[in-house]
């Protein structure tokens, strides 16, 4: 990965590019080019169409935790996702995730908080006004044990276990009223 000591490493990591919305992303990160963003994009595409001065294409990538680790901030300003696992894992790694209100994990994600949350996936200024705000280190800093402790709230292991307590006690109410 070819990130500069001074630049802002922005992930967008996954493939169906289009639904996913990586232009948008590459669009916001171009006006941000005084700022030295590098977009690391992890996935399978096309890229003729998204190569910019501002990208870094990796390719398919087996295992996720290295861009999660180079990365300073993930962004998937996606037009439709039901609930995005990369950008729950980019909340795991204590990265700010931007999204979608189009993503389903836009759901669990406090404005400032945990991230920023778009309302449209073209809007290229609110997105571009998302990664200056992140862009703030200390900013970064102050979030990442929130969105650690958010992530862990969504550990499948744990959600399983729930939803298993949920129907264990489900049928003992169930058998205990059918006499």
């Amino acid at each position: 990965m070819r990130i500069g000591a001074d630049e802002i490493a922005v992930l967008f990591l996954g493939s169906g590019w289009e639904r996913k919305g990586l232009r948008f992303a590459v669009a916001a990160i171009e006006k941000l080019r005084e700022q030295r963003m590098r977009l690391l994009v992890a996935g399978r595409g096309n890229t003729r169409k998204y190569r910019s001065g501002s990208v870094t294409f990796l390719g398919e990538i087996e295992d996720v935790r290295l861009p999660l680790a180079a990365a300073d901030i993930f962004i998937l300003p996606t037009v439709y996702d039901p609930f995005s696992n990369a950008s729950l894992e980019a909340m795991a790694a204590g990265l700010p995730v931007i999204t979608t209100r189009a993503n389903g994990c836009s759901e669990i994600i406090e404005p400032k908080v945990h991230g920023s949350v778009i309302d449209r996936p073209d809007d290229v200024n609110a997105l571009r006004d998302a990664l200056h705000f992140w862009s703030d280190e200390s900013r970064r800093l102050t979030a990442r044990p929130g969105l650690l402790e958010r992530a862990t709230q969504f550990d499948l292991s744990r959600n399983v276990a729930h939803t298993l307590e949920v129907f264990l006690h489900s049928r003992e109410t169930a058998e205990s009223t059918s006499g």
